[in-house]
């Protein structure tokens, strides 16, 4: 296999050249291999109050001790207003509807703060105690590729994974801010974590635009470039596999336990014919722009009458990578370029990445609900 060290440096790509740390092909390889079994150290960052899936992500982790022991969990930035910016959508109050899909933050301070509170709600009805394991996040994105954002987060996950040989596993399930900055502070960490980042689409699309990717791009491309072991997780085809329905939710979770009750309730909340057309409108001109080439007025002859309602959980697609990595297909690739416009260019030459190509649904929801039926 090639090296970094072998390839003359007019022949990497140009991000490529400016690490400030040289890149070990054949150690970054070892270390993107599957996750061993057993036990393993885990940090997880989260914009918990964003939607309704970070929720199970951080309560199957903390619910799976005998494969996780979550050391730390860290509150990541969110921004509606920069979703709705980048979409050109007019600014104002969301509309009832936009409101039932997501929660609203009008700054990222605002989102890193709501989503710490949803965190220790979240350890309380688990009966965790989040005294030393809970860390408010940045409270804004990065303004550049070389400057990190201070916060307890990224000053706690640089701490931590220095403190120990054994790796740290970082799963990402928003904006990853703190991540980049964590890196930025001490770039040696990228020797002793494995981040897996659920963010951007498969690197076939036209365009990888998706919440937690487009809100910080800069931090995106600090963490693709840096060389750290990462598995990505695309949302579209991939994650998007992640369907539950009010019916599923009341059969398994619904009174069962605390957390399973409350987890229900949020996603059941959700539910609602009439926010059916805003979430297709939403995919179809976010997530899933430039799929189709039909006019808007001909695609308006053909309304939706009739739908089974589901709703995506996301986030659960990291947890899963370690929990099972039989549950997640996943190819080693050249780290794709991320254009400052939100699009994929091919790496080729640059280091290696892990991404994820499918995800096996059912048993992934079938070890969920057992660890979460009860209290």
């Amino acid at each position: 296999r090639r090296t970094i060290r072998s390839k003359r440096a007019a022949d990497r790509a140009p991000a490529e050249r400016n690490l400030k740390m040289s890149i070990d092909f054949k150690a970054l390889e070892q270390r993107l291999a599957y996750p061993p079994a057993g036990k393993l150290r885990v940090v997880i960052d989260t914009d918990a109050y964003n939607e309704v899936d970070d929720q199970f992500a951080i309560a199957w982790a903390l619910r799976s001790p005998e494969r996780m022991k979550v050391e730390a969990v860290y509150a990541a930035p969110f921004c509606s207003l920069a979703f709705a910016n980048f979409f050109g959508i007019p600014a104002g109050a969301p509309s009832e509807d936009v409101k039932k899909l997501i929660h609203w933050a009008d700054t990222p301070c605002d989102g890193m703060e709501q989503s710490y509170q949803e965190i220790k709600n979240l350890f309380a009805l688990l009966g965790e105690d989040a005294a030393g394991r809970v860390y408010r996040g940045s409270p804004e994105y990065l303004k550049d590729k070389q400057t990190p954002v201070a916060s307890e987060a990224a000053r706690d996950l640089a701490a931590r994974a220095m403190a120990s040989d054994e790796p740290l596993y970082v799963l990402a399930i928003g904006a990853i801010t703190n991540v980049a900055s964590a890196l930025l502070l001490e770039p040696a960490i990228k020797d002793r974590i494995v981040v897996v980042w659920l963010g951007g689409q498969p690197l076939h699309f036209p365009r990888t635009v998706e919440f937690n990717l487009i809100q910080d791009i800069k931090a995106a491309q600090v963490v693709l470039d840096s060389g750290v072991p990462l598995v990505l997780i695309p949302c579209m085809t991939v994650a998007s596999a992640l369907t539950v329905s009010a019916e599923e939710l009341n059969g398994r979770l619904n009174g069962k336990s605390r957390i399973g009750t409350y987890l229900a309730d949020t996603v059941i909340n959700c539910f609602d014919d009439k926010t059916i057309p805003t979430a297709t409108i939403m995919m179809k001109k976010s997530y899933l722009g430039g799929l189709d080439d039909v006019p808007d007025k001909v695609a308006a002859q053909f309304p939706t009458v009739r739908t089974s309602w589901t709703r995506i959980i996301w986030d659960i697609s990291t947890a899963a990578y370690l929990m099972n990595p039989n549950w997640c297909l996943t190819t080693e690739v050249p780290a794709p370029v991320l254009t400052d416009d939100g699009r994929w260019q091919a790496g080729e030459g640059r280091h290696p990445i892990r991404v994820c190509n499918y995800i096996f649904r059912d048993p992934i929801f079938g070890d969920l609900f057992a660890k979460l039926d009860k209290d």
